[in-house]
This record gives structure tokens, sequence and C-alpha cells, in this order.
């Protein structure tokens, strides 16, 4: 290992310097913070031994050391005869990692190093884990990006909004006609995150746009849909999702829900007048023969708005563990403001619940304007 020693007395840098080569390792000497700061800059040591130096900073001397190395795990020692409770924690608190005091135990000194030795291992797994999740994210933000591209331009009448748990949404919304002009909509929340959620999204919105786009009904989107999930993905793995069909002239509304909250049927007054709670399974769960695909029918009349989303937005907790909850969508409702902002009411509500705090678990919602989608 690569070690430098800082400290103002050669008698102490001398005698650290033949412990450290006893055990094979190259050392490095400065006897000036200056020389500290420009040999820890060209020789990039793996550990250091900072002792006195009268040139230093201090207490921060430790973070400044650090700070030239900002993605290496550089062990920084303490090789001082303080013996001030106060003064050495003060040190520890501004970056150091450990510390030594004279006369030196050539087993301790030993002991740390190989020590930190164990630490620095941990970090470069670490770092080989963190790399390996970013490609990951790569890919799963790729794949996704994919599965947007493939779905039409989103219409004046529908208004989407995501806050992502992580990196960014797992959550899936896709839309597209049926070539007698219906319209389909789905939004799919798969368990996982990442690449997880997107090995399941790729051949999901493959089905549900091919299938539409041949003008079957959702329930038979849903069934086959089902049956390649429950194939592909290992158990545990399923997609919570509902399915909406809106006739040509926005009178008619058809829906499946499996796993998803309620969605939500709101008239001009912003009262919900109707619910449709999840009376299936989610998507991949069971197999063909047990599966459910009978969907819901019902006339649109009154409702001006139809309102989807995923479990992350009632499920979201502030500071104070509590959740958002569905009173809190019905307050964010009641909130006075202009007419067709439904969506920005309710998002408007989970910001401000949040307040600055990321929520556990990715947030899709989905506002539907009938008024405008004939």
């Amino acid at each position: 290992m690569k070690i430098l020693i800082a400290d103002h007395n050669p008698s102490g840098r001398n005698m650290l310097n033949r412990m450290l080569e006893l055990d094979g390792h190259e050392v490095l000497q400065a006897g000036s913070w200056k020389e500290a700061l420009k040999c820890f800059g060209d020789s990039q040591p793996e550990m250091a031994f900072l002792g006195q130096l009268a040139d230093s900073n201090g207490n921060a001397s430790a973070a400044e050391l650090k700070a030239l190395a900002p993605n290496r795990f550089v062990p920084v020692l303490l090789s001082t005869s303080i013996s001030d409770h106060c003064s050495l924690a003060r040190f520890l608190e501004s970056g150091a990692d450990d510390f030594i005091d004279p006369p030196y135990s050539h087993i301790i000194i030993k002991a740390k190093i190989a020590n930190f030795e164990r630490v620095r291992e941990l970090y470069r797994k670490l770092e080989k884990f963190r790399s390996t999740t970013e490609q990951e994210i790569k890919l799963a933000q790729h794949m996704f990006n994919a599965v947007t591209h493939k779905r039409p331009a989103e219409p004046d009448f529908i208004h989407h909004w995501t806050l992502a748990a992580g990196h960014f949404c797992g959550d899936l919304m896709i839309f597209e006609r049926t070539p007698d002009n219906h319209l389909h909509i789905l939004l799919g929340d798969f368990t996982g995150h990442g690449l997880a959620a997107a090995v399941g999204a790729l051949p999901t919105s493959d089905i549900f746009f091919a299938m539409t786009r041949k003008g079957f009904g959702i329930h038979e989107i849903a069934r086959e849909i089902n049956r390649k999930l429950h194939k592909l993905l290992p158990t545990g793995q399923f997609c919570a999702a509902s399915l909406v069909s809106i006739s040509p002239d926005a009178a008619r509304l058809e829906i499946w829900n499996g796993g998803l909250p309620p969605v939500l049927l709101i008239n001009g007054q912003r009262e919900i007048l109707h619910e449709f709670p999840s009376s299936k399974l989610p998507l991949g769960v069971v197999g063909d023969d047990g599966f459910d695909a009978s969907s819901a029918e019902c006339s649109l009349g009154d409702i001006h708005h139809i309102i989807l989303y995923s479990d992350g937005l009632v499920e979201a907790q502030n500071a104070n563990g509590k959740e958002f909850g569905g009173h809190g969508l019905a307050s964010a409702l009641r909130v006075s403001g202009p007419a067709g902002s439904l969506l920005d009411l309710i998002k408007n509500g989970v910001i401000e619940f949040l307040d600055g705090l990321e929520p556990h678990d990715d947030i899709s919602l989905l506002s539907i304007n009938l008024g405008a989608a004939c």
C-alpha cells in the first residue's frame, strides 16, 4: 500500500516510516502542509498519517486531503500526542478516520492498516455495484423511453403526472385508439423498480398497442397481457393495472381494474360520483385458467373527468409518517381553482403534503377530461 506520512517532526516521520516499510508498504514523506497537498495530489496515496503541521488548516486538514480524492476512499489517521478528548473528537468529526498516539506500537499500526484495507475493499465492491446499478438504470430508462415513443402524442384532454421514488418512474402509462375510435388507456404499476419493471413493460406495451390497433376490447387485451406476464415473470413479479376504454362519443366507459386504487369518476362540481375499485388480481399473478378478464361498464352521463392513479399516491407519507390517503385526494379536489385543473389540484396537494420528501413508491396520476375527448 502507498502511504503518506505528513509531519513537521523528522524523527517521528522516520520512526513511522521504518515500521511501515517493514510491512512492505511504499512510504511518502512530507514535512509541511504544502508538501503534503502536492504529494497527495501527485502520488495518490492509499492512506495518510497526518501529524502536526504548522501551515495546516487544523481540524479541516483531513477533509481537505480527502477532497483531493473524491472518488476514492483514502483513510486519514491522525498521528498526534493530543490527549484532550474534545480536540480528538473535533478532528474525527472533521474528516479523520482514526488516530494513533506516540510512542507508536507496530502491532497496533499494522492492525489498523489491515482494518482499513478491509474497508477499502468494501468501498471498491460498493463502487463496482454502483457502476453496475447505474448501467442497469440507464438500460431500464432506455427501455421505458422506447415504450413511451410508441404511443401517439398526448392529446389535450389527457393530463399525466409522475413523481419517481428513485432515478425515474417505473409506472407505465400508455394509450391508443382502436380502428372504430374507442380510446384505450392502460396505467400499470410493476413490482420493483428500474430493470425489473422495464422487463415487464416491453411485452405489456407491445400487446396493448398491437391489439388496440386491431380493434380488440380491453378485456381481451388484459387476458393476453396476463398470459404473457405469467409466463415471463418470476413468482412475485406482476403488474397492478387499470385498463379503460372510452367510446367515441365519450358516453360509455368500460373498466378493468386489477390491483390499482379505485378509478374515480368526477362530476363538474369536482365531486366523486362513482368509484371502480380493484376487483381482479394484478396481471401476471395467475395463469389463464384462473384469470378474470370481465370488465365493468357504465354510462358517463354527468361525468366530466376520469382519474386513475397508482397506490404510490395514496401511500405517500409526510415527515410524521402520515399517509396522503384517499382523504388527501378528496381534500385536494375541494381546493378552489380554475376549471379543468383537476390534475394540478391533486399534484399540488401531494407535493405540499410531502414537503420536499421523496416518495417511498413511484407516483402516477392520470386525468381524462371527457368534455374535450369527443
